[in-house]
């Protein structure tokens, strides 16, 4: 049996391992490739659900509503999407993919999935796997608040957003210095 701090470590490497490989995606293919974050998200999301409000895409997906506007922004810009009044109600604003952006969510999905890093576990050892997955979640739930709030009750997901939008030196994982 491994010790704890070989698991530790294997951990660890594996998260250097997924960083790696999501910052080779992102340079070389640019803020689309990734369906799980920033731009990639919002097109996964509208290739299951083509047309929606910006206000229940933003609640949706757990962004704040400038951060939504400017995402969208960066969309519609490049052609991806297209916000038009609603037709039910003038105040609201529908966003629509294009067809460059149901192409861009397909490319998205089918190219860049991340679940064939597990191609090299058959189907019990995916379920295996799935199951400690599900044990060390719970466990690291448990121990920090499964909503992500401290002690104090600050959320911890926001406190993260905030230091990440407020740094002066960019983050290593982007060489831009933001994400989406």
């Amino acid at each position: 049996m491994p010790e704890k701090n070989t698991l530790y470590k294997q951990f660890l490497q594996l998260e250097l391992l997924l960083r790696r490989r999501q910052i080779q995606t992102f340079m070389k293919y640019g803020p689309l490739a990734d369906p799980h974050r920033g731009q990639g998200r919002i097109l996964a999301l509208l290739s299951k659900r083509p047309e929606i409000s910006q206000k229940d895409l933003s609640s949706f997906l757990n962004i704040r509503s400038q951060s939504m506007g400017e995402l969208l922004a960066k969309l519609e810009k490049n052609g991806y999407i297209e916000r038009m009044p609603s037709e039910r109600d003038r105040r609201n604003i529908e966003i629509r993919l294009t067809d460059s952006g149901r192409q861009a969510a397909n490319m998205s999905e089918s190219e860049f999935s991340d679940e064939n890093i597990f191609n090299c576990l058959n189907e019990e050892e995916q379920k295996t796997l799935s199951n400690y997955f599900t044990r060390i979640i719970a466990e690291l739930e448990e121990q920090v608040g499964e909503n992500g709030s401290d002690f104090n009750g600050v959320d911890l997901r926001d406190r993260l957003r905030f230091h990440r939008h407020s740094r002066h030196d960019h983050s290593p994982f982007d060489p831009r210095g933001h994400s989406g």
